[in-house]
């Protein structure tokens, strides 16, 4: 989460905790079927849906937490249980969770060699409305950080201060609450490419620069179908996704408006 990705906005955020079955969800890229990822990779099939296992894992965890910080204290949710904020800590944990998810897909070398598959690790958690949401957290992290670093320290300064915006927004009623999740905006920010971050300038024109060029990647359909989240696999814009461009639109355009620009 952005505690792990240093993108929270602090005093303000709850801190998520995964939890991760040792299960393995396999899921396969274009031209890939899952006979050949499992004769290739060597998967064993145990016949137990990935559902069924999440429900027991979540079973169980409720019980541990009940018991360690008390029944009144967690409180689960569709995703995960949140658990208040003991003494000492300025900020509830969601503990969500997970079963281990590889991504196979088919790896194009540089040289002239064959094709062969490979994988990648993320997470996918089950929803008690019988939703699936998928994850790469440590691609994630790996591209936010050389971001941070090509940006001369400045994407992660940013993504916080669009997420403040956001919940101004929020609080003026010029966007509902939840329409443009905290994730969206990061992945946002990343598709800015890193020459924007670079002028000289205070952080307010930085601001406004972003928003423009977010502007006008979200004003272009291309980018819009092709554009993918930071771990740079799944893409952004989909069906699938809880969020719409048109939302990622009006976040944009009213965070203009709310810094002065027409």
């Amino acid at each position: 989460g952005s505690y792990f990705n240093n993108t929270n906005v602090r005093l303000e955020s709850d801190m998520d905790l995964g939890v991760r079955h040792p299960g393995i969800m396999v899921m396969t890229g274009p031209g890939v079927t899952h006979q050949q990822a499992d004769t290739a990779l060597g998967y064993y099939v145990t016949g137990e849906s990935n559902p069924n296992i999440a429900f027991t894992l979540r079973t169980e965890i409720a019980v541990a937490l009940a018991a360690e910080f008390g029944g009144k204290n967690v409180h689960p949710g569709k995703k995960a249980f949140t658990v208040g904020a003991i003494p000492g800590s300025r900020a509830d944990a969601d503990v969500v969770p997970m079963l281990r998810l590889d991504y196979v897909f088919l790896q194009q070398p540089i040289f002239g060699t064959q094709p062969y598959l490979d994988r990648v690790e993320g997470v996918v958690i089950y929803g008690t409305d019988g939703s699936q949401i998928i994850n790469f957290p440590e691609q994630h992290n790996a591209n936010g950080k050389t971001k941070w670093d090509n940006t001369s320290h400045r994407f992660k300064k940013n993504v916080r201060i669009l997420k403040r915006l956001r919940d101004e927004l929020v609080e003026l009623e010029w966007i509902a609450k939840g329409v443009v999740p905290s994730f969206l905006i990061e992945c946002l920010c990343y598709r800015v490419e890193d020459t924007h971050y670079l002028y000289e300038e205070d952080r307010y024109d930085r601001a406004v620069r972003l928003l423009k060029r977010m502007k006008v990647l979200l004003a272009d359909q291309t980018f819009v179908w092709g554009a993918r989240e930071i771990n740079d696999i799944k893409y952004l814009f989909r069906d699938s996704q809880p969020w719409t461009p048109d939302a990622a639109r009006l976040f944009v355009e009213a965070s203009l408006v709310r810094l002065g620009i027409s």
